[in-house]
């Protein structure tokens, strides 16, 4: 495995899950910009360094520029190969919801070449039941559902994503809001780095 030597930085805490609870636009927009987006920044160029591809990645904090009434559910930083966007390519999320830190490796319903994109993740298969314990895997990244990574939840994923325009396919893992790990820094940051790059092989070929 990839080692990389990790400098310390106050990533995320148990106090950041509250910028969720301000139900107003303008409140949860000031939170997210003032300690979370920061936070995303310092993160961005360790995961970089870790994913080491042989492709250029590029960092794509959530902007939320289409909210002017209801706040964001969540919000996250994406990277992938296109310095302009990350929606209609192989990317890797991490951000959050009001009750967890999440990490997704995921190709959307605006992929390019989606075909290419299910034939790639049918050949994954037994590479991603080879990673080690407590990932999931979800269809829908606008939603919090979720089922824990098996070869028969795998298979159930990819024919859906194979049937289903609207959906998408990732795999990853999540630490919900009340988790011991976030009392302590500087474990988050060794994790999201951890989960990074034990998924980077599968990111590397999703792009090639």
């Amino acid at each position: 495995m990839l080692q990389i030597q990790i400098e310390v930085i106050r990533l995320f805490t148990e106090s950041d899950f509250e910028i969720f609870d301000d139900p107003t636009l303008s409140g949860r927009m000031a939170g997210i910009r003032a300690r979370i987006d920061p936070k995303f920044e310092a993160l961005a160029p360790k995961v970089i360094k870790g994913l080491s591809l042989a492709q250029a990645i590029y960092p794509h904090i959530a902007k939320h520029l289409r909210r002017h009434k209801n706040p964001p559910m969540n919000t996250w930083i994406a990277f992938s190969t296109n310095p302009r966007g990350y929606k209609m390519m192989p990317h890797l999320m991490i951000g959050f919801w009001d009750d967890r830190l999440f990490v997704w490796l995921a190709t959307l319903a605006e992929a390019k070449e989606r075909q290419k994109m299910i034939a790639r993740w049918e050949a994954l298969l037994p590479k991603l039941t080879e990673l080690s314990g407590n990932y999931q895997i979800s269809p829908n990244h606008t939603a919090k559902s979720y089922r824990d990574l098996t070869p028969a939840g795998l298979i159930a994923q990819l024919n859906h994503y194979r049937r289903v325009q609207q959906a998408d396919f990732m795999v990853g893992k999540q630490w919900f809001r009340g988790d011991n790990i976030f009392l302590q820094p500087a474990q988050v940051q060794s994790e999201l780095l951890r989960v990074s790059i034990e998924l980077r092989p599968i990111f590397a070929e999703l792009i090639k």
